[in-house]
């Protein structure tokens, strides 16, 4: 289980980094690969440096995205480097300034206005340089990476791991014809229904596994179809996999899992945003049972931006004294726009222009402060 939990907490082990969970990682393989395989549809690299379980995920989240990462041309330029690297040889070494016009040649095409005279051009490339530093895409051996943002000109000496062949994702399907990231979160409509309907399986347990919750806006839904016919089966694989409990409600499903090695970021956060939220959804969900706020047939609850904003104002006004000075202070649209975030990473909410939908998986999780005596 530990095991399990380690592969889906990082994006790969690597045997210099950790050599004692990639030997634990590699013993247990053979155990897991079954269950991988079938439940999920993951794929598992295992090679003498390092051990990858591709997680392919059941739909496109935001929260899967990089974190380090704050632009689209983040991603292109990181493609570009992929690009530079896969050219060279295991162990060779290349200068910054190689690196640079390489990348330059490869994106153009699609960043047209890329330029390295331009500030922020150079701090993207940094982004991403450190960040396939901190996988161990490359090693750098003389100068800072992030000494480019300043001075074009800087030069870094670069040694290139051989792991870059590990970081895509292969398919195993024609994906030439896909025009959007939803292509990929659905089956093939060619193929046959036995292939659907394994899937499916795979979108349920992915989404499980990776996301806080499974959501279906019609019972007639095929997910929770499946979910609820099959909900003793997922339980009890889940349960042996990650190790936790599966909760069924009227319009989602949630698998919480029990403590352990940790597994992702968890909820809530050892942040004042969680305290936040933990507050504010106490409160909502005592105005929603009033009736304040009217609630879906499917237990969604909608309301204006406007109107979410006014709650957490008065929320901010009778714990101001427990938040601090800096949320205490804070612009009332800066401090909304930042919980809002905070509530659809979690998949407690989604915006949609001026309203917020509120999940049921928001009611879930609600906290007071302990009174003074």
């Amino acid at each position: 289980m530990d095991e399990f939990r380690a592969l889906l907490d990082r994006f790969w082990i690597r045997r210099e980094e950790d050599r004692e969970l990639f030997y634990q990682v590699r013993r247990k393989l053979p155990a897991l690969r079954r269950a991988l395989r079938e439940q999920f549809g993951w794929e598992v690299i295992c090679t003498e440096q390092v051990i990858r379980l591709v997680k392919e995920p059941a739909r496109a989240q935001e929260a899967f995205g990089i974190p380090e990462f704050t632009e689209v041309q983040d991603y292109c330029l990181l493609c570009g480097v992929l690009l530079l690297l896969e050219d060279k040889d295991d162990g060779q070494r290349f200068l910054l300034s190689e690196l640079t016009q390489a990348v330059l040649a490869y994106t153009k095409p699609w960043l047209p206005d890329l330029s390295w005279e331009r500030y922020s051009c150079r701090t993207s490339l940094v982004r991403v340089l450190q960040y396939a530093e901190r996988l161990g895409l490359l090693r750098s051996f003389e100068g800072e990476s992030d000494g480019f943002a300043a001075h074009q000109d800087q030069e870094v000496l670069y040694e290139n791991t051989g792991l870059c062949r590990y970081f895509s994702v292969h398919f195993h399907r024609d994906i030439t014809g896909y025009t959007s990231v939803r292509d990929f979160e659905n089956p093939p409509e060619d193929g046959p229904d036995q292939e659907r309907g394994t899937f499916r399986t795979w979108r349920v347990y992915r989404q499980l596994a990776l996301a806080p919750a499974v959501y279906w806006e019609d019972p007639a839904d095929s997910l929770y179809a499946y979910i609820k016919n099959q909900r003793g089966i997922l339980q009890r694989n889940l349960d042996e996999t990650i190790g936790g409990k599966l909760q069924i409600y009227h319009n989602g499903a949630f698998f919480l899992p029990e403590d352990g090695e940790p597994c992702g970021n968890c909820f809530p956060r050892d942040q004042m945003r969680s305290d936040i939220v933990l507050l504010l959804s106490e409160r909502l969900t005592e105005k929603i049972q009033c009736g304040a706020f009217p609630r879906d047939p499917d237990d969604r609850v909608h309301l204006t931006r406007e109107a979410f904003s006014r709650e957490l104002e008065d929320l901010r006004q009778e714990y101001k004294d427990q938040w601090g000075k800096t949320v205490a202070e804070k612009d009332l649209a800066a401090l909304t726009q930042e919980i809002l975030e905070e509530l659809c990473y979690w998949d407690f909410a989604a915006v949609e222009g001026e309203v917020v939908t509120l999940q049921s998986g928001f009611a879930l999780w609600q906290g007071i402060y302990p009174q003074k005596r």
